[in-house]
């Protein structure tokens, strides 16, 4: 059973001992959801900056807030996951606020580069922040909890944004201030709700794989190594469906625009029902196995593309729900499994350092991963395909490589007995 009167009540359990986080991650993933396809379509409508000056803009202030990722774990490390979720939140508020603002391309620039900071600052903290918050309990039943959060709030967000955009331009500008007026209520939220103790100088231990916990230690470290390669290589699975598939269905197949929204909206919603049921199943299994699962699913979407032919009709979509379907597995899989290995392997005193060198690394991926687009426009449009599969595949063989130089309370996912 899906919904067991035990599993139910694990999940209220969960609410209720940390009811305010969840409501501020509730708050804030909806506020991202009104504006999370706006970034380019806003500033086109709203300024006479030309399309071409706004996606040059876009891509540099990306590239550029890539190391606030690295410079967000050093503030983890000194002053705690918490003092992050707030900064980000904060610097997301600004970065919206200038939106409202933006006429030139300076100011264009300056916005959506703190948006993009804000967002390299929430993937180095937000780990950090559910392990403190687990406090020593099993890292994956807190994430997968607040995952589903994060997925139903993400969903109802874009949901709200479609139905107000439906009824004109007008209410573009009320989305932005509605993820501002988000952001600064859930840093307000953050900053006042406690979190688990971070165990900054943890016992010594006659494990032969503990270290001193330092940063060059950290680096000299082939597990460590070999986890940063396989963040950079399942990086593109972030934007792999709203950028390669989608230009594939719409460009190639000649489906509708909305092919993109409905592919999200299948994978939202299954993450939102099912994460916590998932990550119960899969407790207790080994977590390189599950990040290895969850790549090659995802590489395997792309391996049928090599060879078929553009569908139409009710066959492309089918084709549409089944990826959505296998991408949303994919990831109810891995990330929780990902996550808290990101989280426990590094030691204590480095662990924001190390998820923020794990996360550039991810990001760095998902910014060169469209540059394979051009493929497409050439005669053998296969071949991003087979790259796509081959670095899934690479993904893969990274991740699980890692895990096995790893202590065992790294390597395995705790049991789930509450």
């Amino acid at each position: 059973m899906f919904f067991s009167p035990a599993r139910l009540r694990a999940s209220l359990s969960t609410l209720s001992e940390h009811r305010f986080v969840t409501f501020a991650v509730l708050v804030d993933t909806i506020g991202a959801g009104l504006t999370l396809p706006l970034t380019i379509v806003y500033f086109t409508l709203t300024t006479d900056v030309p399309l071409a000056v706004i996606g040059l803009l876009s891509t540099v202030a990306s590239l550029a807030a890539l190391p606030i990722g690295l410079l967000g774990g050093v503030l983890t490390d000194r002053f705690g996951a918490k003092a992050s979720m707030i900064l980000n939140n904060l610097m997301s508020a600004a970065g919206f606020a200038l939106y409202l603002i933006a006429h030139d391309p300076v100011v264009v620039f300056a916005a959506i580069f703190l948006a993009n900071a804000s967002e390299r600052l929430y993937w180095t903290s937000w780990t950090a922040y559910v392990h403190d918050l687990a406090d020593g309990r099993p890292f994956e039943r807190w994430f997968a909890f607040l995952e589903a959060i994060k997925a139903a709030a993400l969903g109802t967000g874009a949901v709200v944004a479609a139905v107000t955009l439906a009824h004109g331009q007008d209410g573009l500008r009320w989305l932005i201030v509605a993820n501002v007026v988000t952001s600064v209520a859930a840093a307000v939220v953050f900053a006042t709700q406690p979190t688990g103790t971070r165990d900054e100088h943890p016992p010594r231990s006659s494990d032969p794989h503990e270290t001193s916990g330092t940063l060059r230690e950290f680096l000299a470290d082939r597990s460590m190594r070999l986890i940063t390669l396989g963040q950079f290589l399942i990086g593109p699975a972030m934007v792999l469906p709203n950028v390669a598939l989608s230009v594939l269905f719409v460009q190639q197949w000649h489906m509708p625009p909305a092919v993109a929204p409905v592919q999200f909206a299948v994978a939202t919603a299954l993450s939102a029902v099912f994460q916590t049921s998932v990550t119960r199943w899969v407790a207790g299994l080994d977590r390189g196995t599950l990040i290895a699962t969850g790549a090659l699913l995802t590489g395997a979407i792309a391996v049928p593309l090599v060879f078929l032919p553009p569908l139409a009709g009710a066959a492309a979509w089918c084709f549409v729900v089944l990826v959505g379907i296998v991408l949303a597995v994919a990831d109810m899989i891995s990330l929780p499994a990902a996550n808290a290995v990101m989280a426990e392997a590094p030691h204590p005193r480095v662990r924001g350092r190390a998820i923020g060198v794990f996360q550039t690394a991810s990001s760095v991926g998902m910014a060169l991963f469209p540059l394979s687009l051009a493929f497409l426009d050439t005669d053998v449009p296969w071949l991003l395909w087979v790259l796509t599969a081959v670095v899934f595949a690479g993904a893969a063989w990274s991740w699980r490589t890692a895990l096995v130089g790893l202590p065992p309370r790294v390597r395995v996912a705790a049991p789930d007995e509450g």
